[in-house]
């Protein structure tokens, strides 16, 4: 058991240490090969998640919501899903937008990376 522990914990270190240099080498040069090979895979992995989060609604709590909630009901929340499932962005668009937050210096760490990619894939019409 402390053996599939230690391997899942040295394997975690070893994943986040590669990913911290593959987003360097694309602060580096986000023309390279090897980050476009990284960035593609961020995408990749978005687009994965993004299928099965169509039905997710804007979390906020204020007076709009609630009212939102109340009056409009599963009516708004069907047309946002329809909304949302017809504006699935190209990989190559979604490429090309986080190679340019890169470049203009936008992404510098994994949370500004991770920042860019729900700007780029964001749908919702409320927020």
């Amino acid at each position: 058991m402390k053996i599939k522990l230690v391997s899942v914990i040295a394997l975690s270190l070893v994943s986040g240490v590669a990913a911290a240099s593959s987003l360097d080498t694309c602060v580096k040069d986000s023309k390279s090969e090897a980050c476009q090979s990284y960035l593609g895979g961020v995408v990749d992995g978005a687009l994965m998640y993004k299928t099965s989060a169509l039905g997710a609604r804007p979390e906020t709590n204020g007076f709009e919501s609630r009212a939102l909630k109340y009056r409009g009901g599963s009516r708004f929340q069907d047309a946002n899903r329809r909304f949302c499932a017809d504006r699935i962005p190209d990989r190559q668009v979604l490429l090309e937008g986080l190679t340019e937050a890169v470049n203009s210096g936008e992404v510098q760490d994994q949370a500004g990376l991770t920042q860019a990619m729900y700007s780029l894939l964001d749908c919702q019409r409320l927020k």
